[in-house]
């Protein structure tokens, strides 16, 4: 019996966490961005939200291989 059901909702719900994640971060980003100058809490904040794309990429790219996306 194949588990791809179980596995590919687990990774949809990743998917759409780290979108979540991502999204949040991406407004917080903005908002500290146009009311300071860039400090290291918002190059942080950049680094996670360009971890987080990645992470996203590699998930959908599991996804497409495993044939749910």
């Amino acid at each position: 019996m194949s588990n791809y059901s179980d596995e590919a909702d687990k990774l949809k719900s990743h998917l759409l966490e780290l979108e979540r994640k991502h999204r949040e971060l991406h407004e917080l980003i903005e908002t500290r961005y146009n009311s300071v100058s860039a400090t290291d809490e918002v190059r942080r904040m950049k680094t996670m939200k360009l971890y987080l794309k990645d992470e996203i990429h590699r998930v959908n790219a599991q996804l497409i291989q495993i044939g749910l996306q």
